[in-house]
């Protein structure tokens, strides 16, 4: 056998075991045996597998992606509404993996249709890619959950996996997708001329249209863009240029609050970075504007190397990274960038080096301000109306839903809130002597709980409560009170929301950007009384009545009928039919007015009667009701309304009222109001 065929059997020896494993799988039951195959035969095998397994596509062995559009690499943040040819880039990557496939087959965004367009499919697959690779991108973040957003983290995890970058085009840095996706050939690299033995200069700049005005946080953004004219044989050697921000309206004039680094690119394709630490701010001013004194950052690209020839007219772009998040304090930011008169240091092809270009020419920028959630907080009006609630004497009580949050977000940004405070308040000084714990409640799990310090301060850490752009979420707060052991009977509570102290919506902006988190305004639970035993009332219909004058010198009167539901709790109480159990204020004009300028009465309803006072109201009755009316004098005059503060009631059948029950919400109980007289 010869050296070239001992070769061949030792080659296919050791794919002898795969092939037979893969045999089963490729091959028809019928085929014939391995074992039996001729070497013509096997090679044959061998070929029909590779090209059946070349066929099957998939993950290469080093885990970059398969996607045709790989080589790529994407440069900026892509979100919800985003377009361009890196959009679509984004979905042919995902698509090349069956997890992260953008839609179905057939249906627009799907493999071999995708489009330019960032929607809620293309936001789906890209959180599935980061689940896929959790520890790459969300991990570094801090973040538990996917955001839809292909960021930084994101970015760099797909740049990875496919691999190499391709080049930027041969004219400009792109258009609003990013960067220009067209290659270049190996023989276009920019300034690749040999430099010849002729004398050479730069016989002037001229500032193109630069494709961004503006930055955005966390993106690549082309702002400062010349094209120079070649006269002979120059190479570019050092190009020198200048920025400057007005520091009039900012909290910071600090470059590294802004970028991260500055890119040089020629011709469509990066040549030089210069990370923001390497920027020289020793003092400059006077290079990009000589009307101010603002100080100046240097740009200092070195060494570059770039050889022209005659008649060249190379296009050179400033581009500038800007940080993730810049603080809102410096979002209005207005940055001025420059070529000065000697910023371009050349060597012609006698040797001679020397500086231009004359004029010097300047741009301006700013940063694009992207979308940040925005939350209203308030309380909903579903929440428990104040009044009296029964508690145990002697043990903690059942979760009492005191009030219900309504945090609705208004700008279209999904943002999660992961802590917020709230302070409880009762007539205790101690408020743990009457409070246990308030949890916080959603779609009836809860969310968060704490328990209040002896000032009432809560907290509620690790929420990971989740608000969808445009949504509207209702979380429940719920209070566990102690027994009345504790305190006093008829102790009151009530809860204030504070603030949310901690937040982050899609972008990255925390809660000092988010307008309506810590920055909202604090409102009140209602009232809320608490007794192991006692009467409980609320209010259940209120009408007014104006009976006008009917000839001249009469006068008008107004009549305010009450009727409230009344229960007893813990035991049975006591009341007389007598309106003065009942305490009103008659308002006018939004003052209270002396009791003689009206007359009550009070009827009650299926109670039981009583041997000393008029009625016993039974712990087990469950329909007693009281009608309250009170009736103006004629002298009263103005817009007129009456108010129940409070009824009397006795524990003890001996016609002395010992106890008081409070009408909370006092809203709840203020009539409408009649113009009188």
């Amino acid at each position: 056998m010869s050296n070239t065929l001992s070769s061949a059997f030792a080659k296919f020896a050791v794919a002898f075991v795969a092939i037979a494993m893969m045999f089963s799988v490729v091959a028809p039951a019928s085929a014939q045996s391995v074992e039996d195959m001729s070497l013509e035969e096997l090679i044959a095998l061998v070929t029909q597998l590779q090209s059946s397994l070349g066929d099957a596509g998939g993950d290469d062995m080093s885990g970059g992606s398969t996607a045709s559009v790989c080589p790529y690499t994407w440069t900026r943040d892509l979100s919800m509404g985003s377009t361009g040819a890196d959009v679509m880039a984004l979905q042919q990557f995902l698509n090349s993996m069956p997890e992260t496939q953008v839609a179905p087959a057939g249906s627009a965004g799907s493999p071999g249709m995708e489009t330019s367009y960032y929607g809620p499919a293309t936001g789906a697959a890209v959180a599935n890619f980061q689940m896929m690779y959790r520890a790459e991108i969300l991990t570094p973040l801090g973040l538990v959950n996917p955001t839809q957003y292909f960021g930084a983290g994101s970015r760099a995890q797909a740049n990875a996996l496919c691999t190499t970058p391709v080049d930027m085009g041969d004219d400009d840095m792109g258009d609003e997708d990013g960067m220009d996706d067209e290659d270049e050939d190996e023989d276009d690299t920019p300034g690749s001329a040999s430099l010849g033995n002729d004398e050479g200069d730069i016989d002037g700049a001229s500032r193109n249209s630069s494709d961004d005005s503006e930055i955005q946080e966390g993106a690549l953004g082309a702002i400062f863009e010349f094209e120079l004219d070649i006269e002979g044989d120059v190479e570019v050697d050092r190009l020198d240029l200048y920025l400057e921000v007005d520091d009039s309206t900012i909290a910071s004039d600090d470059a590294e609050d802004y970028f991260t680094e500055a890119q040089l690119w020629v011709d469509g394709e990066e040549i030089a970075s210069l990370d923001v630490d390497d920027w020289d701010d020793d003092d400059y001013t006077g290079n990009v504007s000589a009307s101010t004194t603002d100080d100046e950052f240097r740009l200092r690209f070195s060494n570059l190397g770039l050889v022209y020839e005659d008649g060249d007219e190379p296009v050179f772009v400033l581009g500038l990274v800007g940080v993730n998040n810049i603080d809102s304090d410096d979002l209005d930011a207005q940055w001025n960038v420059a070529l000065p008169v000697d910023g371009i240091r050349f060597i012609d092809g006698v040797g001679f080096t020397g500086n231009a270009p004359t004029p010097a020419i300047d741009d301006n920028f700013d940063f694009e301000v992207e979308d940040i959630a925005e939350l209203d907080i308030t309380k909903s009006s579903d929440s428990e109306d104040g009044r009296t609630i029964e508690v145990d004497e002697d043990s903690t009580s059942d979760e009492f839903p005191i009030m219900i949050l309504e945090i609705e977000e208004e700008e279209g940004v999904d943002v999660v809130i992961d802590e917020m405070t709230m302070t409880a308040s009762t007539t205790n000084s101690d408020v743990t002597s009457t409070i246990d714990e308030v949890l916080l409640v959603l779609d009836s799990e809860v969310i968060g709980s704490d328990s209040p310090n002896a000032d009432g301060d809560l907290r509620f850490e690790d929420l990971d409560l989740e608000v969808d752009g445009d949504e509207t979420v209702e979380v429940a707060v719920h209070v566990v009170f102690n027994g009345t052991e504790d305190y006093a009977e008829g102790d009151s509570a009530f809860i204030t929301f504070n603030a949310v102290t901690e937040a982050e919506d899609e972008n990255g902006n925390d809660e000092g950007d988010i307008d309506g988190a810590s920055n909202a305004a604090d409102f009140d639970s209602d009232t809320f009384t608490l007794r192991s035993e006692g009467l409980a009332i609320s209010i259940d219909t209120i009408t007014e009545n104006k009976d006008s004058a009917s000839f001249s010198g009469d006068f008008d009167t107004g009549t305010y009928v009450f009727t409230i539901d009344v229960e007893a709790f813990g035991e049975d109480f006591y009341i007389d039919e007598d309106a003065s159990v009942v305490n009103y204020t008659v308002l006018v004009d939004g003052t209270p007015v002396d009791a003689a300028s009206s007359s009550a009465s009070l009827t009650v309803q299926n109670a039981d009667d009583a041997n000393t006072a008029d009625w016993k109201i039974s712990d087990t009755d469950t329909n007693v009701q009281f009608v309250f009316t009170v009736e103006t004098a004629d002298d009263v005059s103005g817009t007129t309304r009456v108010r129940i503060d409070s009824i009397d009631y006795a524990d003890n059948d001996d016609g002395t009222e010992d106890q008081n029950v409070t009408a909370t919400p006092a809203s709840d109980w203020r009539s409408g109001s009649l113009i009188l007289n």
